[in-house]
């Protein structure tokens, strides 16, 4: 018998995707789970929902009794589908009206005014560095924040103490790790916040996101000294756990990098807040996000590395399975219960009660039993894309592994084997292996890609070739770091050398995942997918899994193949805009201006708001997604301010850029945010031009002219002064866009200055730069104020007494048309938004 036939019996044929049936539990969980959202959206009344169910188990009781087994199964479903509605629907009312976050709202708790509020700590706080791309000064660096959850008890206003219920999240400017143990009761002193409601197209619904996690309400404290902790909870077990992080985490920060400690924390504990923005956006662009999303390789990881460790010390079964599990769940907790570390616990824990009473645990049942226990448990995790994917990565596996057949017996083994034979061995279970894992790693594709292309904006193609071989990377690095910890942890003077070794591994995937997100052809940005894809693609893939015949599988597999290439190319298309559109968009203090023309180019005057650029850069490119955009053929600078360029460096990562047009003085400073900006668009080979006074473009039917103050004309230009001011004519109608323009810069242009239909008011709305004699020079129609707030709507009511004024900060982002023809309509994204004279 030779070793390639024996190798051959060895070996089970297999396929790629095999045909699947799908477990009672798991049919369950998704009725249940889809219950969960048809409440979300609906906002049923809980006792609607609670009828409704019971109704129809009812009739799936009585049916039970008849023949009619298609229409009980359908009424069970409905049933179940109910009960997740109903769970959803109480969960999230709040009829007794002492909710902390319904409160604010009615105006019972002044958001204004700072307040006393006593509560428990729900978790175990964490330090958020709140890194930003472009770097600040470092004599003014930004301070850190510690970010925990409060279960509140009462509220102080005005030496009045109401009861209040619900969890507050909570944010303190500086260290509070060291003060705040979890389970501690705790009087805060600072305001109380809600989160408002999205500005603009495509923007993330940060107050649905609270709403769905069960946190009624936010805080803001400037300094840990307005925490006083009224009774400390030293002798609870979550408070150990908190020293136990807290301890962790001093280990990192003595023995690694300040790089390699923020990767560490994201891969031990699941803290993000130290990553800088470009670290991530490597992760992300390289499809390896999911190796710093805590999850179920992480537990899996720990559990297989404590279950060998114990073998090796000839610990029983049933003991190395216990405490194996212990350890697990004690990690869960650590990591504050994340839905994909719970998943995996969950997991663990039910196989390992399978082991002990010798009961044999299929994939399929374990993942809906564990969906079911994690929803009824927490329903917001229906709504969680970590844990989604998580569970889709491990549905994944076994839709593999489910058509793996084992030989019943052994081959018997050659007398003599020569080293031929074991080289061919060693070749056919390597080249098993990589096939096995390749099928794997695109089964997990299959199912995971569409949710991260919905989620992220972003296909990865160098994922799936490194995917391959960063898993088991990330594996030893995984279990060298446990090692590191606890070496660091009980013999600290030896904790250098597993710490070595642990610097080392991380710098090497650091690396990796840098080169890997470096390769510009690797991923693919997409702009939304329509809302009924996700659910077509599941459903489609669940038929071809479900499909009892070949030809059913493969006909299902095509038409979900043709889909996706179809969708795809819809959505890369740019879109058909017969009409010049420019977007002013709500990004608080800053500016950041879209303006689409008919020939489908992409404008973008200034990216930038005061200390938020990066979510600015989020607040662009959403936008940009909604809208169909892939890319922005050119961006315009006004003046180096950082409210109006501190996003571009996170832009420039985001969505690929034409051209960057910049002004002598942003290109001459010497500030090093503003050299971090230059150096971005070097590295990314972006061509940049130097913009001066009245040059003009024409793109299509646009024309596009710029102003600028001279040096020449003036003793002393400050960077408002000399910013460059754009005109765009279409349609016999002109939009003015000044940047910060005022001041002698502001004198100097003003014979220069048309009558325009859009003005974006200068600086913001100040006014030192909205005078009287710049109103009476344009004379615009409408003028729309980019600010943070409208406390100057009075005063600028007045100078512009003949023009409409529209705030982004309570309009929301605000949209501007010209037809061919010249007719012009304003809409602000905020429907009801009244303009103002």
């Amino acid at each position: 018998m030779s070793a390639d036939s024996r190798t051959s019996q060895r070996r089970p044929q297999r396929g790629i995707l095999v045909p699947i049936q799908i477990p009672r539990s798991l049919a369950t969980a998704a009725m249940v789970v889809v219950g969960i959202w048809l409440s979300d959206v609906f906002r049923w009344h809980p006792v609607t929902c609670i009828c409704v169910s019971a109704g129809f188990a009812i009739a799936a009781a009585r049916l039970a009794r008849s023949e009619w087994s298609r229409v009980e199964t359908t009424c069970l479903c409905l049933a179940l589908t109910g009960v997740g509605a109903s769970i959803w629907a109480v969960r999230n009312s709040s009829d007794d009206g002492r909710d902390i976050g319904i409160l604010a709202k009615e105006g019972r708790i002044d958001s204004n005014t700072a307040v006393r509020l006593t509560g428990v700590v729900a978790n175990i706080p964490a330090l958020d560095s709140v890194v930003d791309s472009t770097p600040r000064s470092s004599e003014f660096p930004e301070p850190p924040r510690t970010l925990f959850l409060l279960r509140t008890k009462s509220v102080l206003q005005n030496d009045k103490a109401v009861t209040v219920r619900g969890i507050c999240r909570v944010l303190v400017d500086g260290d509070a790790t060291e003060l705040l143990r979890w389970g501690d009761r705790v009087e805060l002193t600072g305001q109380i916040d809600l989160s408002q409601p999205p500005m603009n197209p495509g923007e993330f619904d940060f107050a649905r996101h609270l709403q769905r996690s069960g946190i009624s309400a936010m805080m803001f404290l400037k300094h840990p000294a307005a925490i006083k902790v009224q009774q400390s909870s030293n002798w609870h077990p979550a408070s150990w756990l908190t020293e136990f992080r807290q301890q962790t985490v001093e280990v990192l920060k003595r023995h690694l990098s300040p790089s390699n400690r923020a990767t560490a924390e994201a891969l031990l504990l699941g803290n993000r807040g130290h990553l800088t923005p470009d670290l991530e956006r490597d992760f992300i662009a390289s499809g390896t996000m999911h190796l710093l999303a805590i999850s179920g390789l992480h537990v899996g990881i720990l559990y297989v590395f404590l279950v060998r460790i114990l073998n090796l010390l000839l610990v029983t079964r049933t003991r190395t399975l216990l405490l194996a599990g212990t350890v697990c769940v004690m990690y869960c907790l650590l990591t504050d219960l994340r839905p994909s570390v719970m998943r995996a616990t969950v997991f663990i824990v039910l196989h390992i009660f399978g082991q002990i009473i010798n009961r044999e645990t299929q994939m399929g049942p374990l993942i809906g039993t564990t969906a079911l226990l994690l929803v009824l448990f927490d329903p917001a995790i229906a709504f969680d894309v970590g844990a989604w994917l998580s569970f889709l990565a491990v549905g994944a596996l076994g839709w593999v592994s489910g058509g793996t057949s084992v030989a019943g017996e052994r081959p018997v083994p050659l007398d003599v084997v020569t080293w031929q034979d074991r080289f061919r061995d060693f070749r056919a279970a390597a080249g098993e292996w990589l096939g096995l894992s390749y099928r794997q790693m695109l089964a997990v594709t299959m199912l995971s890609a569409p949710l991260v292309a919905t989620q992220f904006h972003l296909v990865s193609l160098t994922g799936m070739l490194i995917n391959i071989l960063l898993i088991p990377f990330t594996s030893l690095t995984l279990i060298v770091g446990y090692i590191f910890v606890v070496v660091g942890l009980v013999i600290p003077p030896l904790g250098f050398l597993p710490g070595f070794v642990f610097e080392s591994a991380l710098s090497i995937l650091n690396s990796v995942v840098a080169f890997a997100a470096d390769v510009r052809f690797g991923f693919l940005t997409i702009p939304d997918l329509p809302g009924w894809f996700l659910p077509v693609y599941y459903a489609l893939l669940a038929a071809s899994s479900l499909a009892s015949r070949s030809i059913v599988r493969q006909g299902l597999r095509f038409v979900l193949l043709t889909l996706v290439t179809v969708l795809l190319w819809i959505v890369c298309r740019s879109p058909d805009v017969e009409e010049l559109t420019c977007t002013v968009l709500s990004v608080g203090h800053g500016n950041a201006v879209v303006v689409e023309t008919p020939d489908d180019r992409v404008l973008l005057f200034d990216a930038g708001a005061m200390n938020r650029g990066e979510r600015t850069a989020d607040l662009v490119s959403r936008f940009l997604w909604r809208k169909g955009h892939r890319m922005i053929d050119a961006i315009v600078i006004s003046h180096p301010d950082s409210d109006h360029y501190n996003a571009l460096a996170s832009l420039l990562d985001r969505i690929p850029v034409g051209q960057v047009l910049l002004t002598r003085e942003f290109a001459h400073s010497d500030a090093p945010p503003v050299q971090h900006v230059l150096d971005s668009i070097a590295s990314l080979k972006i061509p940049a031009a130097i913009v001066m006074h009245n040059d003009e473009v024409q793109i299509g039917d646009l024309n596009l002219k710029f102003l600028q103050a001279s040096l020449e004309q003036a003793s002393n230009l400050s960077d408002n002064a000399s910013s460059l001011v754009a005109l765009l004519e279409f349609g016999n109608r002109t939009i003015c866009l000044p940047g910060d323009l005022e001041g002698q810069g502001q004198s100097q242009l003003l014979s220069h200055l048309p009558k325009v239909d859009l003005l974006l008011s200068p600086h913001h709305g100040s006014i030192g730069s909205n005078t009287v004699e710049l109103e009476q020079t344009v004379r615009p129609e409408h003028v729309v104020v980019s600010a943070r707030d409208d406390r100057m709507s009075e005063t600028l009511g007045r100078i512009f007494s003949r023009s409409k004024v529209t705030y982004t900060s309570t309009a929301g982002a605000v949209e501007f048309r010209v037809t061919p023809s010249g007719a012009a309509t304003l809409k602000p994204f905020l429907s009801g938004t009244q303009n103002r004279k």
